[in-house]
């Protein structure tokens, strides 16, 4: 006897593919269809439903058509407030499951196919609340990822009489799965090597969170992490003959040549122009930007300064090769380059914390072998992680890679005088850097000031209030050998 497991993760909204695999998906009538988080947040065309046509997305139809058994909460699920969460979930024609959110979510449920009990478990990564910019878990307990999934596994296999479990993780590897070596900090945001080493009783585990794409066996169990935006799915076929169970795990890859979901209204509203800027502020190469003030980062803190009226500025860039505005700007353009829906917060810094959080910058540098400057593998193996680098408006900087990381920064001018320690400068960040992830501890401070608006709407409205905009650089910093 036989039967299918498909698995999708961090959709993210990406409605267009998403319809493409549902598709492949439902050509291939898996006997249990999961999704393991991060299903809507993080497109173009969620902003679009969240903010602007204000109804309900159209992936969730897709999803109930598809008949999906059951989802796992994501931390992004997150980045809505509970009530929208609530709406979504009513929505949904499957339950959504969380082992670790103690009272919010069923731990597990169970599956009968063609006679087999299946167990399915889900857990998510318990950093979710260190993400949460709106308060959404204020009122939530996170225990420990790993402790819950042990507990479930072991209370599953000795209650509820399964013959096959399914653990699904929101959340990623710490160690390489074949080598073991360190790829990640041991803080406890991924635990997946983990509990595949010390949980007895997983049949097939299902990750996601890093957005890899993983379709392997280790020590009899299939591990499966479907990559991100849509673009490939799991598939784990089940083989039962006697007492004996074998599964292989999949991915199978979007047919992009289907036909896909459109929406003609979203279409128009992203391709409008809203403005114009005098000159082309456009990069295509990733360290430009990152390494040498430009006239699309002042751009950036101009408006953050606008708005704030901050006396300094922090952005980070998206990983993208290509971006900047060229002359003509759609609003597509402004969520290309700032896709995120982040607030704009006013702290108060002491220049003291202004040179750590520049050091904490400067650290994710390295010379590689070419003796260029690049991402530090040494710091953050096997992935760069360019979302721990901030760039300063309003101030004239320099850091010398050449120095230990720590001392890496070697002038910090604030009108052509050095910052003093026990100076005080009122700073602009967006609302992630504000809640202190990835070591960021002095950002996480009680705002001054915080805007209602998310920083994509008021992009738009900058530029349709500033055009045609004129850019001219005021400050400047310099990374060196």
């Amino acid at each position: 006897m036989k039967f299918s497991i498909i698995a999708t993760s961090d959709i993210h909204g990406h409605t267009e593919r998403f319809s493409q695999l549902a598709s492949m998906i439902n050509s291939r009538q898996p006997d249990l269809l999961i999704d393991n988080g991060d299903f809507l947040q993080g497109s173009h065309l969620s902003y679009f439903y969240e903010n602007i046509q204000r109804c309900e997305h159209p992936q969730i139809n897709m999803a109930n058509a598809l008949q999906y058994d059951v989802a796992v909460f994501g931390n992004h699920e997150f980045n809505y407030p509970l009530n929208a969460i609530e709406r979504m979930r009513s929505a949904c024609n499957f339950p959504w499951i969380a082992a670790n959110i103690n009272g919010f979510a069923k731990d597990y449920v169970i599956k009968d196919i063609h006679g087999i009990r299946v167990a399915v478990i889900g857990v998510v990564t318990h950093f979710t609340p260190f993400w949460d910019e709106g308060n959404a878990t204020k009122s939530l307990h996170f225990e420990q990822a790993f402790n819950a999934a042990q507990r479930t596994v072991k209370h599953v296999r000795a209650n509820e009489q399964v013959d096959f479990v399914i653990l699904c993780y929101h959340g990623g590897f710490e160690r390489d799965l074949q080598t073991g070596h360190l790829i990640d900090l041991l803080e406890g945001e991924n635990e997946g090597y983990r509990m595949l080493r010390e949980i007895d009783g997983i049949d097939l585990f299902i990750t996601g969170h890093q957005h890899l794409e993983i379709a392997t066996k280790i020590n009899g169990i299939s591990v499966v992490q479907p990559g991100a935006n849509a673009k490939c799915f799991a598939q784990i076929d089940v083989s039962i003959e006697g007492d004996n169970i074998t599964h292989e795990p999949t991915l199978v890859y979007v047919d992009e040549s289907l036909p896909s979901f459109t929406d003609a209204t979203f279409d128009r509203w992203k391709n409008e122009m809203i403005g114009e800027s005098a000159c082309d502020l456009q990069y295509s190469d990733f360290f430009t930007p990152r390494t040498m003030q430009t006239g699309y980062v002042q751009l950036l803190h101009d408006m953050q300064m606008h708005y704030t009226m901050a006396q300094l500025s922090v952005i980070e860039l998206p990983y993208h090769q290509n971006g900047g505005f060229q002359k003509q700007i759609t609003r597509k353009d402004v969520l290309h380059n700032l896709p995120r829906q982040n607030r704009l917060v006013k702290i108060e810094m002491t220049g003291a914390e202004i040179r750590e959080a520049l050091e904490l910058s400067a650290s994710v540098f390295a010379i590689n072998t070419q003796d260029k400057i690049d991402f530090s593998m040494n710091v953050h193996y096997p992935q760069p992680q360019p979302f721990v680098y901030d760039l300063w408006g309003g101030l004239d900087y320099e850091i010398c890679l050449s120095h230990p990381v720590g001392q890496r920064v070697v002038s910090c001018e604030y009108n052509g005088h050095e910052m003093q320690d026990n100076e005080i400068f009122s700073v602009v960040i967006n609302s992630y850097r504000a809640t202190g992830a990835h070591d960021y501890a002095m950002f996480h401070k009680n705002p001054i000031y915080e805007t209602s608006e998310f920083v994509p709407k008021l992009m738009m409205a900058y530029i349709q209030k500033n055009s045609p905009i004129q850019t001219q650089v005021k400050n400047h910093f310099l990374i060196r050998k």
